[in-house]
């Protein structure tokens, strides 16, 4: 009963029964809001529904509160990539991923891949995520796919990025594949991940926690490096290479972090790197340098370190040249390894000279 009925209604009866009505009515709004208040619709201002020790929750209420119904309820999603447009029904059960980076997307969000290429020549994952990738299957490796292991995963979906591109009429007849830019930036790869997994919130939780990272250690390196320099180079047998601003790992040092590139590396243009001579090092002039070596190019990044020429350069007599592992540094760019890379970064950086 509205309070223009009530009004019109006052008058032709008598106040005990208008009281009553008022009682009835009150009576009934209190049933329904309590009502909501259970099926978690809405509540009263002030007012929080404390359900008895014993009652049991309604199964609409489980449905509401369980991660898979909150899953199941993102789909059906539309995806674009490199190959025009992908609709899932369903959260995908069996991923195979053709770039490590995809499988470090999915531990971050809490998700695993079930199968996975390998980014060296060794059959085995990177340590950094070894523990969390038990009972993954290896899929060849990033440069050759092995197509049987695919077939034999049985996978709903695979992710691969336009390196694999001579592969792409092979492995998309396997399963659905999601073809994603290669350079792709790791924020927006996490955003897709995200979507795929149904965990878009968990996506935004990891970035900005990333984001609040860089922007503390910003100003910590900042405050302690002032107007020096830095430079990321590695040791190839065609010669010393220079990455620069553009390039993926260089973007996270000068952007991420704010570093300053010297004028050198600030020159370099229309690419990610350079390659210079071991003679011409000197010429770099950075106050600072992070040295990528590995396995596969140990013998010229201990060439370079026993050189005279590397030896007479003004941040190598100071001790501010770092080696760093160029698989790591280099190859996943998934947002575990890209943590780690400003976490190793800034550590050799606010402990310096």
């Amino acid at each position: 009963m509205n309070r223009a009925t009530r009004k019109q209604e006052a008058g032709r009866k008598r106040y005990a029964a208008s009281k009553l009505g008022l009682f009835m009515v009150w009576m009934l709004a209190l049933v329904l809001v309590m009502t909501a208040c259970g099926s978690g619709e809405g509540a009263n201002a002030g007012t929080t529904a404390q359900p008895s020790a014993s009652a049991e929750p309604s199964p609409s209420a489980e449905a509401q509160a369980s991660p898979e119904a909150q899953a199941t309820a993102a789909y059906p999603v539309t995806l674009k990539d490199m190959k025009g447009e992908h609709t899932l029904t369903e959260k995908p059960k069996v991923i195979a991923v053709l770039d490590v980076k995809f499988a470090d997307q999915l531990i971050a969000l809490g998700e695993k891949p079930a199968g996975s290429v390998v980014a060296g020549t060794k059959d085995e994952f990177p340590e950094y995520l070894s523990a969390q990738m038990e009972g993954v299957k290896v899929l060849g490796t990033r440069d050759e796919p092995n197509l049987e292991a695919i077939v034999s995963l049985n996978p709903d979906l695979i992710l691969m990025t336009d390196f694999q591109e001579e592969a792409y009429e092979s492995v998309s007849k396997i399963a659905p594949t999601i073809v994603l830019d290669f350079y792709e930036d790791w924020r927006d790869t996490l955003a897709t991940i995200g979507t795929i997994t149904g965990k878009q919130a968990e996506a935004e939780v990891v970035k900005k926690a990333y984001e609040d990272k860089i922007a503390g250690l910003r100003e910590q390196l900042s405050a302690k490096l002032g107007d020096e320099t830095v430079a990321l180079i590695r040791p190839r047998p065609e010669g010393i290479r220079v990455h620069g601003p553009e390039h993926r790992t260089g973007s996270i040092l000068y952007e991420d972090l704010g570093l300053k590139a010297p004028a050198f590396v600030q020159g370099i243009k229309d690419d990610t790197s350079v390659e210079i001579s071991m003679e011409t090092v000197a010429d770099i002039g950075a106050d600072h340098y992070f040295l990528l070596s590995d396995d596969l190019f140990a013998k010229e990044a201990e060439a370079l370190a026993s050189s005279a020429v590397w030896k007479s350069v003004e941040a190598v007599k100071n001790n501010r040249a770092y080696e760093v592992n160029s698989t790591l540094w280099i190859a996943y760019y998934g947002p575990l390894a890209i943590n780690i890379i400003v976490d190793q970064a800034a550590e050799a950086l606010l402990g310096a000279n």
